[in-house]
């Protein structure tokens, strides 16, 4: 009798223990670093792939048809960034 009340207190820490240790890395999950997109100014991830760096600052844009925009006239759109 004394048997499964044991495991049953085990099981019971076991348990306890793991939904902590989710609840903790839940938290430590990170959002994605965001910037604004200075031809549309949608709020943008910042990926390499869609950057571009212009007098010594890095523009992040929403697609490859901005970045092109940007890229013909940048000081358009720079301006507008500051």
């Amino acid at each position: 009798m004394k048997r499964p009340a044991i495991l049953l207190l085990v099981l019971v820490v076991i348990c306890v223990f793991s939904g902590s240790v989710i609840s903790q890395t839940r938290g430590q999950a990170q959002k994605p670093v965001k910037a604004v997109d200075p031809v549309c100014g949608l709020t943008v991830d910042k990926l390499p792939e869609l950057s571009y760096e212009y007098k010594g600052e890095t523009y992040y844009f929403c697609s490859k048809a901005d970045l092109e925009k940007f890229k013909k006239t940048p000081d358009k759109y720079s301006k507008k960034a500051s």
